[in-house]
């Protein structure tokens, strides 16, 4: 088949020379991905490690957040905190946009895909939109640490629907 009359568009390479995934960045976003160490017995993840620049800020307290199959959680934003995702069961994506001003990413989106064997811990910095979307058959599990405490006085949480179009992203799964 030639491709003179094809509508093909180049694909950028997702893996670097030796096979580690680049992963596609906003300003302050960090990612990184958790090896499991198995044997007989089971598996053990080192989940925090004091030498991680993740880990920069203090943990303020944690809390178990689970995703239903096929749906999504978000849109939502933090002014003041710095949330840390640590993906562990099932399967999901989650989809950031940069709503930054200041920022050299402003406007910018980036996904990052999780899995049982694509484990990893997320630092979304404050003023960055993300959403948590379950891609996969059964419930998606995490822990955040966020770098405040929570203030039921007043949250520092503010939400977009998150099917309103407002952020510029559809959250429909294609093959290809």
């Amino acid at each position: 088949m030639s491709l003179a009359n094809v509508d093909a568009k180049k694909v950028e390479s997702t893996v670097d020379a030796v096979g580690r995934l680049r992963e596609p960045g906003i300003e302050g976003v960090r990612l990184e991905r958790l090896t499991p160490y198995t044997d007989h017995r089971g598996h053990l993840t080192q989940i925090m490690n004091s030498v991680s620049s993740i880990w920069d800020e203090p943990v303020a307290h944690a809390y178990h957040v689970t995703v239903k199959p096929g749906r999504i959680k978000g849109w939502g934003m933090h002014r003041f905190q710095g949330d840390r995702h640590y993906a562990f069961a099932g399967e999901g994506r989650m989809v950031l946009y940069d709503g930054r001003e200041d920022s050299s990413t402003h406007g910018e989106i980036a996904q990052f895909g999780f899995s049982d064997v694509s484990r990893g811990i997320l630092y979304i910095p404050p003023g960055v939109w993300h959403a948590a979307h379950n891609t996969g058959e059964v419930d998606w599990q995490m822990i955040n640490f966020p770098t405040r405490p929570y203030d039921s006085a007043n949250p520092d949480k503010y939400r977009i629907d998150p099917h309103s179009g407002e952020i510029p992203f559809d959250f429909t799964l294609r093959d290809g």
